[in-house]
This record gives C-alpha cells, structure tokens and sequence, in this order.
C-alpha cells in the first residue's frame, strides 16, 4: 500500500462512520417504532433522531464546516426547524389543520 492508498482510507474513515451511525440510527428508529407504537414522546425520540442524522449527513456528506457561512447557517436552521415541527404537527396538529381549511 503506497502512501497516496494510505490518505484515502484515512480520509474515508469519518465517512464510513457516519454511514454506520446512520445505518444503527434507522435500525433504531425502526426498533422503536415497533416496540412503542402510540406511546407519549415516542415524536420527541424520533423528531432528535431525525435532528442527529440530518446533522451528520450534513456535517459528513455535505460539508457544511467548508461550506460559505450563509449556507452553513441555512442548513442547519433548516436541520434545526424540521424536527422541531415534526413535534409541533404532532401535538397540535388539529389546531395546524384548522388554520389551513378555508
């Protein structure tokens, strides 16, 4: 193995990582839909896994730490606000339809 094989894999280990995180990550969200079907919080688990992949397909895939700092901020906000609305749906969702029937 020459020098130039030897940065490619080093530089592939954190990408390898997070495919993995994300890989554990799905199964575990998939465990917990099985196991806690209509439980209180069960959104809250699932909107801070959805926030914890989203951030790492960003940081990792996406490289928003290199990306111009507008763009940074806008994925992350959007990181940011979806899940927190995948919580606010779920809680006052009826209220949300409500306001969207003419």
């Amino acid at each position: 193995m020459n020098q130039a094989d030897d940065k490619t894999l080093h530089s592939m280990k954190p990408l390898l990582f997070a495919w993995a995180a994300l890989v554990v990550l799905t199964l575990l969200s998939t465990l917990l839909g099985q196991e806690l079907k209509n439980t209180q919080g069960l959104t809250a688990i699932v909107a801070a896994i959805i926030w914890l992949k989203a951030w790492l397909v960003a940081y990792f895939f996406l490289e928003t730490p290199h990306a111009h700092t507008f763009i940074r901020r806008l994925v992350l906000i959007f990181i940011a606000y979806a899940p927190v609305l995948l919580v606010l749906t779920d809680w006052y969702g009826a209220r949300f339809a409500a306001w969207a029937t003419l």
